[in-house]
């Protein structure tokens, strides 16, 4: 057992497969992975912490801790890593910040391109990356919504073909030398400051090879595609993986020394079973994200790469080890399949689990804060023996989730990470 590890040392340790002084811990650290900004400022008032909250993805309507002068909030949580995520999502850029009212009257800090249009019935839209993305949130919703659907015209392989060279000048499969220039000092600034480990969190079109066909398509039709057009299915995924290793071998080159964590994110599986066949997964996906996985471990051989799929996963991550991925997230136990000490038995020694903290779809919602903390303890028991995990919920904390339960996970994951 070692005493007094540093994060960066305690994160080393996970994915060494050792055990280190105590289990890291995941606050806020990913998009995967973090809390609703009307649920933090619940969290802070109940904490009596009174500092501005930032949001900086318009989709999640997450929090950003990351960015609070002396990360009060992150680091009572108990948290080991920080987030470098896009200067720019969707196009706009994490500046010019002003003031944003939520829907529980409480407020938070939003880049000052975030400027959605309330419609008629409450609805709030936003129209970015010149009408490639629409961003929507109904009226009673928490969060937004991608609804465009910019390629749902393509009918067949020619017709992609000739949208591409578009795709490729629009900026959004690209990354600018001012915006790596921003991330640079960025991440200089997080390293003098503080010395937690970064995980690189790309945010949308940034890395993903399945998910992004889903939207971009429409789910129908992309489905349609992977089961009767191999050409148009493998000219897209070419596309897709020659941009990525372009964008990632430029950011990389700048970022890489700066970087512990890489995430991609792309959800292969349903609650009850894969999204496609195990074999299908296999013929068309699988070379493709072994690619870009070899690429990133060319261009920076110290990084490990973080993949966030949710749903019943277990029959391709075998095939996630395969490839190259070194983490999984976000560890969905209540899927089918998903068992978390069959998973810790048969793939804890190859694979870290990051992720299976809690259930955020039943427990957290509608168990009491005794029943949140019992199933914290009982799952920490599961994964944390010989390292190889890094605890947080499965998934984002929502709006409705109290500060209480909120404290729940945090105090318990605290109190039972030490080996």
């Amino acid at each position: 057992m070692a005493y007094g590890m540093t994060s960066r040392e305690r994160i080393r340790a996970a994915f060494e497969f050792r055990e280190g002084d105590r289990m890291p811990i995941d606050f806020s650290a990913t998009h995967n992975s973090g809390i609703n900004v009307q649920a933090y400022n619940r969290l802070k008032k109940h904490l009596g912490i009174d500092t501005t909250t930032y949001m900086r993805d318009p989709i999640p309507m997450l929090a950003s801790p990351d960015l609070e002068e002396g990360l009060k909030v992150f680091q009572m949580m108990g948290g080991d890593l920080l987030p470098l995520p896009r200067h720019r999502v969707f196009g706009v850029p994490a500046a010019d910040w002003q003031e944003w009212k939520l829907r529980d009257g409480t407020t938070c800090m939003v880049p000052g391109g975030f400027q959605p249009e309330e419609k008629e019935d409450g609805t709030l839209e936003l129209t970015l990356l010149n009408g490639l993305a629409v961003l929507s949130m109904p009226a009673r919703g928490h969060h937004f919504n991608l609804v465009s659907r910019p390629l749902g015209m393509i009918e067949n392989v020619g017709q992609l073909q000739n949208i591409l060279p578009m795709l490729r000048q629009s900026g959004a499969f690209s990354i600018s030398d001012e915006e790596l220039a921003v991330l640079q000092s960025n991440a200089r600034s997080l390293s003098e400051k503080y010395n937690y480990p970064l995980v690189a969190t790309g945010g949308p079109l940034f890395f993903s090879l399945y998910q992004i066909g889903q939207e971009l398509f429409g789910y129908e039709k992309f489905f349609t595609f992977m089961g009767s057009d191999p050409e148009l299915m493998h000219c897209w995924l070419e596309f897709l993986t020659s941009t990525s290793i372009k964008r990632l071998g430029k950011y990389l080159q700048v970022l890489g020394p700066y970087i512990d964590v890489i995430m991609m994110g792309d959800d292969y599986g349903l609650q009850t079973s894969l999204q496609m066949s195990p074999e299908m997964f296999r013929r068309l996906f699988k070379p493709y994200l072994e690619r870009v996985c070899t690429a990133v471990k060319g261009f920076a051989p110290g990084i490990k790469i973080l993949l966030h799929s949710c749903g019943s996963v277990a029959p391709i991550i075998p095939d996630f080890i395969d490839v190259g991925i070194d983490a999984l997230n976000p560890v969905q136990i209540t899927a089918a399949g998903m068992d978390p000490a069959w998973l810790k038995k048969e793939f804890g020694r190859e694979i870290v689990f990051w992720g299976g903290g809690v259930r955020t779809q039943s427990t957290l919602v509608n168990g009491t804060v005794e029943e949140v903390a019992a199933e914290v303890r009982e799952l920490i028991k599961i994964f944390k023996p010989g390292g190889g995990y890094i605890f947080c919920p499965i998934h984002d904390i929502q709006e409705e989730v109290p500060p209480e339960k909120v404290l729940a996970i945090f105090d318990t994951a605290k109190k039972f990470s030490h080996y």
